[in-house]
This record gives C-alpha cells, sequence and structure tokens, in this order.
C-alpha cells in the first residue's frame, strides 16, 4: 500500500472556526483530516465543509472513551507522518517561513521520528464578537519573555516551560495522547525539538520558549485558546471542562495578554 505522507486528526467542540483550520491545514500539505466532534451543539460549522480530504465522526464523551487513539490505529498506518491537534492550534513554519509544513518535514526532520512542537500563545486584544477570520483578526500574542502569572492552573504562566504538540512517524509509535504520541514500536527512535533541533524526550513540555526562539524556531504551534469574549462565553457554557472546573469570564480574560503583534500566520490564511 502507497501511504499518504501527513495524516491530521482533531477534536471539535463547537468551533466556527474549524473550515478555517481545514482549509489552512491543507494548504501547509496535509492529505487527509479526520475531525472528531464532541457532540457540538451547533453542526452547522460542518456545512460548508465539502472535500474529499475531510472525514468528520460524530461522537460523544470523546476524552473519556479514548476515540481519539481508537481512530488514530485505524488509520495510522495511511500515513507516515501523524499531527494531533486542537482545533485553535495551527502549526506554522517560521525560520523557512515560505516553506509549508510538508516541505519542512521532508527536508529538515526527514530523518527524525518525533518533532515536539511548543506553544505560541495567541490573544484576542480583548475583542467582544467571534472574528469572521481567527486568522486574519487575532494578530496580538503574548511576550514570551515576560512572566504572566495567573491563579488558575489552566491559564498558568507558561516563563519556564510550555506546553508542547508533536507531528510524528506513525510507524515508530502505536497510541497517542494529547501532547504527544506513545507506545514505542522500537526503541531506536530520534525525538528532536522544533527550535534548536536538539535531541529531546517525550514530555509534556518545552523549557524556556524565548522571543528569539520563536523568531528562529523551524515549527511553531500558535494557540489560539482566547478568540474572543463571545467565544469564552460559548465555553464556559458549553465545554465540559470548563463548567466543571468553575472557570469564570474573568478567568480567561485575566490571561488575554495582547503584547505583540504577529501576523505569521494572518500571512498565510487562505
Amino acid at each position: 500500500m502507497n501511504k499518504k505522507f501527513i495524516g491530521l486528526l482533531t477534536r471539535c467542540k463547537d468551533e466556527f472556526f474549524i473550515k478555517e483550520f481545514c482549509d489552512y491545514y491543507l494548504l501547509q500539505g496535509v492529505d487527509m483530516i479526520y475531525i472528531i466532534d464532541d457532540d457540538s451543539n451547533d453542526k452547522s460549522i460542518y456545512d460548508n465543509i465539502k472535500d474529499d480530504k475531510i472525514k468528520i465522526f460524530y461522537k460523544k464523551n470523546i476524552i473519556n472513551r479514548n476515540i481519539a487513539n481508537k481512530i488514530y490505529k485505524q488509520i495510522k498506518n495511511e500515513f507516515t507522518w501523524m499531527i494531533y491537534v486542537d482545533v485553535d492550534e495551527f502549526i506554522t513554519t517560521r525560520k523557512n517561513i515560505s516553506n509549508t509544513i510538508k516541505q519542512e518535514l521532508e527536508t529538515t526532520f526527514k530523518e527524525y521520528d518525533c518533532i515536539k512542537i511548543p506553544w505560541v500563545m495567541m490573544a484576542c486584544n480583548n475583542i467582544d464578537k467571534n472574528p469572521e477570520s481567527v486568522l486574519k483578526t487575532n494578530v496580538y500574542r503574548w511576550n514570551h519573555n515576560k512572566k504572566h502569572p495567573h491563579k488558575i492552573q489552566k491559564f498558568r504562566c507558561r516563563f519556564w516551560n510550555i506546553e508542547v504538540k508533536c507531528i510524528f512517524k506513525t510507524e515508530k509509535f502505536n497510541n497517542i495522547t494529547d501532547h504527544y504520541p506513545t507506545g514505542f514500536i522500537s526503541n531506536n527512535v530520534s525525538i528532536i525539538d522544533s527550535i534548536k533541533l536538539k535531541k529531546q524526550r517525550i514530555a509534556n513540555y518545552y523549557n524556556k520558549l524565548r522571543e528569539e526562539d520563536i523568531e528562529n524556531g523551524y515549527l511553531l504551534c500558535y494557540h489560539y485558546r482566547i478568540i474572543s469574549r463571545e467565544n469564552s462565553e460559548n465555553k464556559l457554557k458549553n465545554n465540559k471542562w470548563y463548567i466543571e472546573n468553575g472557570y469564570t469570564i474573568e478567568d480567561l480574560m485575566t490571561s488575554d495578554h495582547s503584547e505583540i503583534v504577529d501576523k505569521t500566520l494572518k500571512n498565510k490564511a487562505k
């Protein structure tokens, strides 16, 4: 069987910008996108998605049932590389900014098995309503040379360590978790970070991401957690984890650190 080059797996819960997400990753060279819908209240978000390269699974309680890992096992052998991200996470090239993700995998990372890609924390500059385009509108982000203390762990400071997402070769890993693959198929697995191309171990975090790293990194994962006040209020109403933890709109919006203008993704949007 001839393998496709890149598969992408994502989870969606009422993200109104799901089509923008798909359009972006298809332009970046992804061959097939698998969306796991987590019982979204508004299924009309998929009305304009009509592409043979996109498949939607309608499920419920997907995290507790480990649905993503089950689907990964079904599709893994069809692809050389796999990306597992949430809908608010956009991986982009930076050092070789005109390259697509596919081109970086074919060149810079072709000899490696797993790439640890740190988040870059985006912000919304306290806009009220959902934008027509997240990538074209939300151009502010945190200054990663600064500390951002917060009383709640989910919205904590990322000065010392920050979460990663991974792109990895499916032949090396049997399972996936939210931030990295597991179930090593062999002991000979090469893991590298996407910033300085240094050897790494599998873990949730990248240590001490700074502005110089963002400027010179090969791949970065721009994380649009706070998109607008409207979107944040919808999360508080519909997202199980936000509801169970009793988060407030102030909790979310006080982590909206709009400090640096960064048009990297705006310039790549369709």
